[in-house]
């Protein structure tokens, strides 16, 4: 990347009318395991995938992305490059991974692409996104519907509310396609 090697985590494209997950950047955890979001944080996405029925019950979160391969559905990153999101993830370095998320989304078209968290997707809108989850309203990338995972510190009733709705938009996803 930018003519240096970079070790980092490779793009998992869904198949075909299924869920692209969008995050900002992969941690340092997770590029050292190979699996996508290692973190305290990323586990607690994980958990909130099983609960929302997206994931098995029975998924084991060091290798929770293999099993959403397996689901059909896909997951990357606005940046690539490993992050302190402090230091290295500015505004514009996630805003530059918008064009080839574009690319990925218009390639890959899955059925919707879900934001893991507010930043990207307000990166991605070219807006503050102001709904704390669910679909981003006017927001749609390569034709796309997007929509907007329970952010870390919402509150118990925002999860469960949220969990909900990514729990129904899975279960209408077209099932006569491979």
């Amino acid at each position: 990347m930018d003519g240096r090697e970079v070790r980092t985590l490779a793009d998992l494209p869904p198949l075909r009318d299924r869920l692209l997950f969008v995050g900002s950047f992969p941690s340092a955890a997770s590029v050292k395991a190979g699996h996508y979001h290692q973190d305290r944080a990323g586990r607690i996405f994980w958990r909130r995938l099983i609960l929302a029925g997206v994931l098995p019950p029975a998924t084991k979160l060091d290798t929770a992305d293999d099993a959403l391969l397996g689901a059909g559905h896909g997951i990357t990153d606005l940046l690539k490059t490993p992050a302190d999101p402090d230091a290295i993830a500015t505004d514009a370095r996630l805003t530059a991974g918008v064009g080839p998320l574009w690319q990925k989304i218009a390639l890959w078209r899955p059925a919707a692409v879900v934001f893991i968290d507010q930043r990207a997707a307000s990166i991605a809108a070219g807006r503050p996104v102001s709904e704390p989850w669910g679909q981003l309203s006017g927001v749609a990338l390569a034709g796309r519907p997007c929509f907007l995972m329970p952010d870390l510190g919402a509150s118990p009733a925002d999860v469960e509310q949220g969990l909900n709705f990514l729990r129904n938009l899975a279960a209408a996803l077209p099932r006569d396609r491979p």
